[in-house]
């Protein structure tokens, strides 16, 4: 995705509480991939079961690809969950097969689009899907023939869903969705465009010289964000720890992306003045501050910044050890490997003690 110089005029931010109540679904379809949230899997068992049982039926829909047409209005703060799932409903329903068509098939081999309109590759796809011989086929068939009466099965499963517990959360988690967006448009108006998108996920990687955001994906695209298509993010809890990207005509140019931390306002304290010395410390030497650099890139190992940073993986060791102590980086294991990676909340305290220091009595 590339963006102008003017980029800033070209985006913009939006929650959806209709695309939060699917996220949420798609959690309790694969709890175990989701351990953020599983005190959200573990209120949802006292759910009803007859409910529970619809729910696992219908959650192909949200199991894996998540269809664009539930961001119908996503953009629109003044639509509320009922308004959005009518805007859905009112969509054709050829837009509908086909993107029902795309839960159920391998969509690095088949278009929803194409099998709707080409008889050949409709053919070949149930073929596919007949000898797996796991319903899926009998579905596809069905989401061909007659999507809006698949469609209206899964809404109303996913309003009864709502009705019964999602409704509450959402009360729960819109606050902090702004909050969030809020904290980027700051970051945006104060140091630029790509220093906010950098704190989406590790994922991300970002060129801020080539002005390109990227994303690893079996699904090519080198996309233009400008004033004519613009690209909204939304901000969204429950959809961790995927970004979940919309780029295929005839749907708006969207990130869905994992605004995170969500914190119980009792957990939150301010950052003292002790802590902002701390981390400014840490960042007071030259070696620290390109560390901070490359890993606002992506995660990396002290091995690859040794290198990066012309230093023995020994003293690089020690500078990381510094930032890790004052909360600037964070680590996680993938196999033999230590990856380091920057701690955006962290930063963004650091940010709000500066701007907000009390000058004392006598100034």
């Amino acid at each position: 995705m590339r963006f102008t110089e003017t980029a800033e005029e070209d985006i913009a931010f939006s929650v959806s509480p209709l695309l939060e109540t699917v996220h949420s679904w798609h959690v309790l379809t694969d709890p175990g991939h989701h351990s953020l949230h599983v005190p959200w899997v573990r209120r949802c068992r006292r759910l009803p079961a007859a409910l529970r049982r619809r729910m696992r039926e219908e959650r192909f829909v949200v199991s894996d690809y998540i269809p664009a047409f539930f961001e119908s209005r996503a953009g629109d703060h003044d639509a509320g969950f009922a308004d959005q799932t009518a805007a859905v409903r009112a969509l054709p329903p050829a837009l509908l097969a086909a993107e029902l068509a795309e839960t159920l098939v391998d969509t690095t081999r088949h278009s929803g689009h194409d099998l709707v309109q080409d008889p050949v590759a409709r053919d070949a796809a149930l073929a596919e899907l007949q000898r797996a011989d796991d319903g899926r086929a009998a579905r596809l068939s069905r989401v061909l023939t007659d999507p809006c009466s698949v469609l209206e099965d899964a809404l109303t499963a996913l309003e009864d869903y709502w009705s019964a517990a999602f409704a509450e959360e959402w009360e729960r988690v819109e606050p902090s969705l702004y909050e969030s967006i809020a904290r980027a448009g700051s970051r945006i108006a104060h140091q630029g465009l790509f220093v906010m998108l950098r704190t989406l996920v590790p994922r991300i990687r970002i060129d801020p010289a080539g002005r390109t955001l990227r994303l690893d994906r079996p699904h090519h695209h080198d996309i233009a964000a400008t004033h004519d298509r613009p690209v909204t993010f939304t901000a969204s809890h429950y959809v961790w720890p995927h970004v979940r990207v919309t780029c295929d005509a005839p749907w708006p140019l969207r990130i869905t992306y994992p605004a995170l931390p969500l914190t119980p306002a009792s957990a939150a304290r301010p950052t003292s003045q002790e802590d902002t010395l701390t981390a400014l410390r840490a960042l007071a030497a030259a070696p620290r501050l390109q560390i901070m650099a490359h890993l606002a890139a992506r995660s990396r190992s002290t091995q690859e910044l040794a290198t990066l940073l012309g230093l023995s993986p020994s003293v690089t060791s020690r500078h990381l050890h510094q930032l890790t102590r004052a909360g600037l980086t964070t680590t996680r294991r993938e196999g033999y490997y230590v990856l380091y990676s920057l701690d955006p909340a962290r930063l963004d305290q650091i940010a709000t003690a500066l701007t907000t220091l009390d000058p004392g009595p006598d100034a």
